[in-house]
């Protein structure tokens, strides 16, 4: 047990140096931090074209440090909405937080939240859930 210990603790700085640094962590940990659940809340309207734009120019985070698929491990942060999967950062001045709710390990919804960074910081303007 200690040894496993042992080990996580080594391992933490290595992983804090392959996360997103400066305003990019800023920014993540940002909307990371904004109360909106996406796959559980509903409101507002979506941006038009927004959606489309941010999957053929975003950078994608996510959770896991393996990634894969272009998908950026987003780094630790303090509290986030936990049925958050992914986050689309970009084209500016947008950000989307993508995910649901599981049940037995199974999606039972999905939805999008859609938050615009204004002089102030980064606020939510939509969530609706993807049909």
């Amino acid at each position: 047990m200690r040894r496993t210990a042992f080990a996580a603790l080594l391992l933490v700085p290595i992983l804090a140096g392959c996360a997103p640094k400066g305003e990019r962590r800023e920014a993540i940990c940002a909307i990371q931090a904004l109360p909106a659940r996406p796959g559980f809340d509903r409101f507002g309207a979506p941006p038009p074209g927004v959606e489309k734009l941010a999957q053929a120019t975003a950078e994608v985070y996510g959770p896991g440090i393996a990634g894969g698929y272009g998908v950026r491990w987003w780094g630790p942060c303090g509290p986030s909405a936990k049925s958050t999967d992914m986050l689309l950062l970009g084209p500016a001045p947008w950000a989307l937080t993508k995910g649901g709710p599981r049940a037995d390990g199974h999606q039972v919804a999905y939805g999008t939240c859609y938050h615009r960074r204004e002089a102030d910081g980064w606020r939510t303007v939509a969530c609706r859930i993807n049909p």
